[in-house]
């Protein structure tokens, strides 16, 4: 008998599942002292945003399932929570809303399991608690929109070419979507043979470093200016303190121009998720939607 209940999994293969968390960005803003990665080390409580999540699973053996699930939240970023020097005189914040859509593969150690232990001593028919531990991969993709405060509004940056895309010397604007490969551990509790409850935390590595806008090097703001207007000149440095030479494009005396670092390219952005849910298991043959 296979994990100990024969074939009855084949019976209840189908699952959904419905979550609440949290969302946490880590990339070229805020974070530690040393330069922004997709590290751990960069991540900060303070930006924490909300998440909702919902998913259906197919349970191809009780050890191996497929999973697609559709992630809603935000990611935020800001260089006035970290104490690095340079990048709290850059002074660039952002937020944006995020969809992600990816399918997964998960491993469960020890299966899936069908019922709850129960105990085999003691009060006859009282549960024991059953935790199951999982783990996945796969492959998604996200669609993002970064947006910063400025006069009071929220403006999207994207359109405003803030590192001087699409003029001489620069690669055309960013794509607004990227491929993610998400990276997670969970523990799911049984309720009974078709409710569960799970704690999930997972890593996305992502395929771009413009979520929060920010990768390379500052552009002359007047040729910005020219091109996508004084807001995004505006915004393509804001220095708490422009005189102190960390930021913006230095003019060199000869027309040449030195283009200071304003993110770090070698690392695209990651973001986190931990997130709570509520699974609801089909017994085969049965079509009606669950009373939540």
């Amino acid at each position: 008998m296979l994990f100990g209940y024969g074939q009855a999994w084949r019976y209840v293969r189908h699952e959904v599942q419905f979550g609440v968390g949290a969302s946490n960005f880590l990339g070229d803003l805020g974070g530690s002292k040393g330069i922004g990665t997709h590290g751990i080390k960069d991540l900060k409580m303070k930006p924490t945003r909300p998440t909702l999540q919902m998913g259906y699973k197919f349970m191809i053996t009780p050890a191996i399932s497929v999973r697609g699930t559709f992630i809603w939240g935000y990611l935020s970023g800001d260089d006035a929570l970290t104490k690095n020097e340079i990048r709290n005189n850059r002074n660039l914040s952002f937020r944006s809303m995020i969809g992600e859509f990816s399918g997964l593969f998960e491993y469960y150690p020890g299966g899936d399991r069908v019922v709850p232990n129960y105990k085999v001593s003691g009060i006859s028919g009282t549960k024991s608690i059953t935790f199951i531990p999982y783990f996945y991969t796969g492959v998604g993709v996200t669609f993002f929109n970064p947006k910063t405060r400025y006069n009071g509004s929220w403006v999207a940056l994207q359109p405003l070419a803030t590192e001087g895309q699409g003029l001489a010397g620069r690669p055309d604007k960013y794509k607004r979507a990227t491929l993610v490969i998400p990276l997670g551990a969970g523990l799911k509790y049984m309720v009974d043979k078709q409710w569960s409850v799970s704690l999930d935390m997972s890593l996305r590595y992502t395929f771009t470093d413009y979520i929060d806008d920010v990768s390379t090097s500052y552009y002359r703001p007047d040729l910005i200016e020219a091109a996508y207007g004084t807001t995004a000149a505006d915004l393509s440095d804001r220095a708490v303190d422009p005189s102190a030479g960390l930021t913006g494009a230095i003019p060199m005396g000869d027309g040449r121009y030195n283009y200071l670092q304003r993110g770090n390219p070698k690392y695209n952005d990651a973001y986190m998720f931990a997130i709570i849910s509520v699974h609801y298991r089909f017994k085969k043959g049965q079509t009606f939607i669950p009373k939540f």
